[in-house]
């Protein structure tokens, strides 16, 4: 594979999350093709800024999705990514759940999967109807199979068939293949016309997908220099009027291909042709930004659409880990993926960290990794190449003795509601970064004048907003230096914004000058850390710092208090924790079981430990079926307060209640996961505090 492919992953996956932010505020119905050239007229950068910008289907799909591939294997199954469905999707809450199943296909897919209907059944024709299975669904959400599969159109094509068949199906299905065979086809293709007929390639003969896309390739051909009109021919000819429904895919096809030949394969101007062109705007401007990003390479994305992203991407999974991305850490590993499915050994710059361990090494070009500066209009930070502790690049940042100092340096270890503008599709988050971990980067300082400048590590909590400075480092003038700290226990709270402190010493003079760069920020080492539920917050519908499948949570006297009917999930914690344990003080209201959860991949892959059915405790493993690995008799009572304690080493599982080990039991199927709270049944039950230990 060319390295230079490597870039061009990245380029992609920043182009798909530029055309869905550019779009999204404008995707509302109410936002007509007459009035966005009323209000907006000729788009030329974002339509509105956000602090950060919240969690969006249009890259929930590509990146929560794509892990039929990493839990399954290549050969993955249309009914195995149903499965990642229902693993990674909260019941109710996240991207789905916009509409209701007669308006959402992916609700209805969902359901029906709940229902015990498997993939591809769960998203046919046959059991849902053409309308709702050919719905633009089927290809939003396959830009990272074009990714994973550089220069590769056909298979990128059959496994994003496979991904999409679990919600589609018809017209659907050959949207999917569609947009990811360009996808796939733009790393080797120098212009729009040889992506599309790649993308047309993959198509049968006879369908309304190829003749949309051929109709306006032909109107473009006639008049290549109005997009309105073209516009106009593809409402006219291929609209709403003739393929019913919410939101159909051939309208929306029409509009991306149009925005493809007349953005000439330059990025911004195609989403915004995307965009000024209604329908789905937010969905063609994604896929059409991820064609052009890969076509054009990070050498020509355009500033105004790259700045604000700040490699920031916000998912709305089960796993509130995995819901902080790293456009440029996950562009690495989308490009590790390409590299082993291929057969082939990635360089040795594109090492990627432990998983659970944090990176930040700006290897990739333009990267921030999401660093931000509380004073960004005095001071700033910008990606420089040559002057990097290791590899070619590194992060700069400017002081200047005139400017307001000092200023903090920082990255987010979670986010809270009031980060965000809005609560697009509920995202929920358990922190990247815990008690008992070792923060390190490498820091030098470039002096223009005589200057002392001192860096000192801090962390902020995220619910008490408590800030916490640690040893304080003077920088040497040119030398690299390691500065390092332990995050210290936090009483119950999580880390929110975590960084360093830059300041120049006060006995120098005012017209000190200088530059501090920074590089290879890592975060690794075991946790040992508490939540504290009676200083915890309810935002985005959950209690921080869970997330919860089929259990409503709720915070009542200091309390988490967690309800169900039907049997459901509470997880947080580091995505891939092995080995370790959680403690808490329960109090079981009702029903018959309380269990802790450990190595939970997901909601349908974990094991539990704890009490379940009267006067007995058990251990159990999730994986599709619940399957009990050992029960002994144990008497607890509704109404008592019990301390219980689960704990995962290599295979050996076991439970302590009252620090009593009372249960064992051996299995390997599961090496890593959340920790967590699970009911297999209807019930209630209250928890003041937990403890939890981890190894990653």
């Amino acid at each position: 594979m060319q390295e230079k492919w490597i870039e061009k992953i990245y380029a992609g996956f920043l182009g798909m999350d530029a055309g869905m932010r550019l779009g999204a505020p404008v995707e509302n119905p109410y936002w007509t093709y007459e009035r966005l050239e009323e209000y907006y007229g000729n788009m030329e950068g974002y339509l509105r800024e956000y602090r950060h910008y919240a969690a969006d289907d249009d890259v929930n799909g590509p990146v929560i999705f794509l892990r039929a591939l990493i839990d399954w294997g290549k050969d993955f199954t249309p009914k195995q990514a149903g499965e990642t469905w229902l693993n990674y999707t909260r019941c109710g809450h996240g991207m789905f759940w916009w509409g209701g199943e007669d308006m959402s296909t992916e609700h209805r897919a969902y359901m029906n999967l709940k229902r015990g209907v498997s993939a591809p059944k769960s998203g046919s024709i046959a059991l849902n109807g053409q309308v709702a299975a050919e719905q633009i669904g089927g290809q939003i959400f396959v830009d990272t199979w074009g990714l994973i599969y550089p220069g590769d159109p056909a298979m990128a094509a059959k496994q994003a068939r496979k991904a999409a068949s679990v919600s589609h199906d018809g017209e659907g299905l050959y949207g999917a293949q569609f947009m990811a065979a360009c996808v796939a086809a733009a790393f080797t293709c120098t212009t729009v016309d040889e992506v599309l007929d790649a993308g047309l390639a993959v198509l049968p003969r006879d369908c309304d997908y190829r003749r949309v896309v051929e109709s306006v390739r032909a109107f473009h051909k006639k008049q290549p220099d109005d997009f309105r009109a073209c516009r106009n021919y593809v409402d006219r000819e291929w609209g709403a009027h003739k393929y019913p429904g919410y939101c159909h895919i051939i309208p929306n096809a029409g509009i991306c291909v149009l925005a493809l030949l007349y953005g000439k394969g330059e990025l911004g101007r195609t989403i915004e042709i995307a965009c000024m062109c209604g329908f789905d705007t937010d969905c063609n401007a994604s896929n059409t930004g991820t064609i052009t990003g890969v076509l054009g390479g990070l050498e020509n994305f355009p500033a105004r659409y790259r700045t604000s992203i700040n490699d920031c991407v916000v998912l709305s999974s089960v796993s509130g880990f995995l819901n902080m991305l790293d456009s440029a850490a996950f562009s690495k590993e989308l490009a590790v993926l390409a590299y082993r499915l291929r057969g082939e050994q990635p360089p040795a710059w594109l090492a990627l960290p432990r998983p659970g361990d944090m990176l930040m090494d700006f290897e990739m070009p333009g990267s921030t990794h999401g660093l931000e500066l509380t004073d960004r209009a005095s001071h700033w930070i910008r990606p420089v190449e040559g002057e990097a502790h290791t590899g070619k690049r590194c992060l700069e940042m400017m002081i200047d003795g005139k400017l307001p100092v000092p200023v903090d340096l920082f990255f987010r270890g979670s986010f809270m509601r009031s980060d965000f503008n809005d609560e697009r599709y509920e995202p929920v988050f358990s922190p990247r970064v815990y008690p008992g971990q070792t923060v390190s980067c490498w820091m030098k300082s470039k002096q223009e004048a005589p200057a002392a400048i001192t860096v000192t590590p801090f962390l902020t909590t995220a619910v008490t907003g408590q800030r916490k400075e640690l040893e304080p480092v003077v920088l040497p003038d040119r030398p690299w230096r390691q500065v390092s700290f332990r995050v210290p226990e936090l009483a119950g709270d999580q880390v929110h914004f975590i960084g360093w402190k830059v300041e120049i010493n006060p006995t120098t003079p005012p017209w000190t000058l200088g530059r501090v760069f920074v590089d290879d920020i890592t975060v690794t080492g075991p946790m040992a850390y508490a939540i504290d539920m009676s200083i915890q917050k309810k935002e985005f519908d959950e209690i921080t710092p869970f997330s919860c499948n089929d259990i409503q949570p709720d915070l009542q006297y200091g309390e988490l208090v967690l309800r169900t009917e039907c049997g459901g999930q509470a997880f947080t914690g580091n995505y891939y924790t092995r080995d370790g344990a959680m403690e808490g003080e329960a109090v079981v209201e009702s029903g018959d079981s309380c269990m802790l959860l450990l190595r939970g991949k997901g909601t349908r892959n974990f094991y539990a430990l704890g009490l379940d059915g009267e006067n007995a405790v058990i251990a159990c493993c999730e994986n599709g079926e619940w399957t009990q690995l050992a029960a002994v008799p144990y008497g607890w009572q509704r109404g008592e307060t019990l301390r219980i304690r689960a704990e995962a080493e290599g295979s050996n599982l076991r439970l302590l209640v009252d620090g009593a080990l009372v249960l064992q039991a051996a299995d390997d199927r599961f090496a890593y996961g959340m920790v967590g709270v699970c009911h297999p049944g209807a019930a209630s039950s209250r928890w003041k505090m937990f403890a939890v230990t981890g190894q990653i």
